[in-house]
């Protein structure tokens, strides 16, 4: 079965379990044996290469050197095997990966998971079109049998440009104008400088199938008593007088905004039937983790990222899902989209993935490939062709971006790798040559 445009026609399932016992941590790869797991870095450690990210094609690029040490730290002995094992296989068979890691340990969830950088292909896992990055809560998945794909999806849009600068419209006009050229695919309702009243109001009355927020999510001043961090969205709300006075408070954090606790919106979000949560918006990567209990799948980003990122991860995930491909590899697709649009500034990472069920397909139908009546057969034949050739065409530009990637993180020169660049660029050109050619057979 052809999982949309995902270029491969099949995932394969590999899961790597993370459990807990007092203060020791195991991992466990698919039925094998679980060994000792170490801890390679502290949450500030995390935050601090992140936040300070700034690499040059000199120095060693400090995300490979972080994922490098994780990759290492999770895969050794026999579970590295085990990896490159599946890996191979995969490409034999013209497979994908859905690389899974299940855990419920709080003190391992800072960990930069979609760094893992694999120093024998030089490459980081996650930005392979191949491999997509899953993270889930637990062992067990919602749902043996995820439910169905739709016809259509219900989307939700909601904005709160509580800090004047976010430019949330732009996401309403991304979402907009894809509901525009998908009318039969997407059903879009908005909700402009949204309040928790009107947010609440909104998952009361209508089903949702999609749940999007753009706008930022606020850190809380406490930890959970495992070390987990705790996030709310940050949304408009009523200013509250200061006592013996009209106007509002200017040292009250809530003149800025009225918080949503991620349990509350989790909730919401369920009894709405929401199947996916979209929280475009800085530091709700751990409102994703909560809201993983309640729906099947939610994104959240981790600490700061550009508006221009947010835009990137919008304008890419939903055209994915609206072509009709499954979600994890949407969001392979969002973070290999980020980054090329802002390449160097490491945001790519920050896109954090939860999926509680068992595969990816259960958001949108793919489209009809049923071509109408009147279409020459000639004409189909074409069609078909260039359906095939766009995807290898993706294969293509999706290599590229690694090797390229892979070039700029070494220093000097690398005869082999400049070889296999300049050989696939000039393979994509012909590629493309060749697409304008079948094109001009296409029906008007």
């Amino acid at each position: 079965m052809q999982l949309g445009n995902s270029g491969v026609e099949a995932i394969e399932e590999l899961p790597i379990f993370i459990d807990a016992e007092g203060d020791r941590t195991f991992v466990q790869m698919a039925d094998g044996p679980a060994t000792d797991f170490r801890i390679p870095f502290s949450r500030e450690q995390v935050e601090s290469t992140l936040n300070s990210y700034s690499p040059t094609r000199v120095a060693t690029d400090p995300l490979a050197s972080l994922g490098t040490t994780l990759f290492l730290a999770l895969f050794q002995g026999p579970h590295g095997r085990e990896l490159w094992q599946r890996m191979a296989q995969a490409e034999r068979v013209d497979h994908g990966l859905r690389l899974r890691i299940c855990s419920d340990v709080e003190r391992t969830q800072h960990l930069p998971w979609e760094l893992l950088f694999d120093p024998s292909r030089r490459d980081f896992v996650s930005l392979s079109g191949r491999v997509a990055l899953v993270r889930t809560r637990g062992r067990r998945f919602r749902n043996s049998t995820p439910p169905l794909p739709l016809p259509q999806l219900r989307v939700l849009a909601v904005e709160a440009d509580v800090t004047g600068n976010m430019r949330t419209g732009e996401d309403i006009a991304i979402l907009k104008r894809l509901a525009t050229e998908y009318p039969s695919r997407i059903a879009l309702t908005t909700i402009v400088d949204a309040t928790p009243d009107s947010l609440s109001a909104a998952l009361s009355r209508d089903k949702y199938d999609v749940f999007h927020f753009a706008g930022t999510g606020e850190v809380l001043p406490f930890v959970s008593r495992r070390g987990g961090l705790r996030q709310a969205l940050k949304l408009f709300g009523t200013t509250t007088p200061a006592a013996g006075s009209n106007e509002p408070d200017p040292d009250d954090d809530d003149d800025a905004g009225s918080l949503v606790d991620r349990q509350d919106l989790g909730k919401m979000l369920k009894r709405a039937e929401v199947r996916l949560a979209v929280l475009n918006a800085c530091h709700t990567d751990w409102i994703a983790r909560s809201l993983a209990k309640y729906i099947p799948a939610a994104i959240g980003i981790s600490e700061l990222v550009s508006v221009e990122t947010a835009l990137a991860l919008a304008e890419s995930l939903y055209r994915s899902v609206a072509a009709g491909n499954a979600i994890d590899f949407s969001v392979t697709g969002a973070r290999q989209a980020v980054d090329r649009a802002s390449p160097g500034n490491g945001d790519w990472c920050k896109i954090i993935f939860y999926m509680q069920e068992a595969h990816g397909e259960f958001l949108l139908q793919p489209p009809s490939a049923e071509p109408a009546a009147a279409v020459p057969q000639a004409a189909l034949g074409a069609s078909k062709e260039v359906l095939k050739l766009t995807r290898l065409a993706e294969v293509y530009e999706r290599n590229l971006a690694t090797l390229e990637r892979a070039a700029a993180a070494g220093s000097g020169s690398n005869v082999t790798a400049d070889a296999q660049i300049a050989d696939l660029r000039q393979r994509r050109e012909l590629l493309s040559q060749q697409l304008a050619a079948l094109r001009l057979q296409e029906p008007a």
